[in-house]
């Protein structure tokens, strides 16, 4: 399964929101600057995230955008179920599904192990991972 460029710039969005959680708000601008999303594109992503409870706005001259949660609480599976909706690779892992081969299906139970592994993997990395992996990248960047 690939994920979506949408997927894909919201997870940078958020860790690049996630690295002033501290801080000030951080300007859609700035973000499109340092994460390369153009921003007619980042500004849906930023309603989704917003409308998920992920983020927040902050109004005014010196507004902008925050964490709703501190970075170690928001997992990578939340920012891309907020994006994409259920990461299901087939209807059939859906348990509101009927299928009329589900008692005899050969290979239901290999899409719902990979639906596991995928939700698995998302779920055990958060904001706070991916800030911890960016500075030590920049980190090993400058070792002489």
């Amino acid at each position: 399964m690939k994920l979506s460029t949408k997927s894909r710039y919201g997870t940078r969005a958020m860790a690049e929101i996630a690295k002033r959680y501290q801080s000030e708000p951080i300007k859609r601008k700035e973000i499109t600057e340092t994460q390369f999303i153009p921003d007619s594109y980042l500004e849906n992503i930023l309603v989704s995230l917003k409308e998920s409870g992920l983020i927040r706005t902050i109004r005014g001259a010196r507004g902008g955008y925050q964490l709703s949660r501190s970075p170690g609480e928001i997992t990578i599976l939340q920012i891309v179920e907020s994006l994409e909706g259920p990461l299901r690779p087939v209807p059939c892992v859906d348990p509101a599904y009927v299928c009329k081969l589900q008692s005899s299906c050969v290979t239901q139970s290999i899409w719902e192990e990979m639906y596991q592994s995928m939700r698995k993997v998302l779920k055990q990395y958060t904001l706070e991972d991916l800030i911890s992996r960016s500075s030590a990248a920049s980190y090993q960047d400058f070792m002489i």
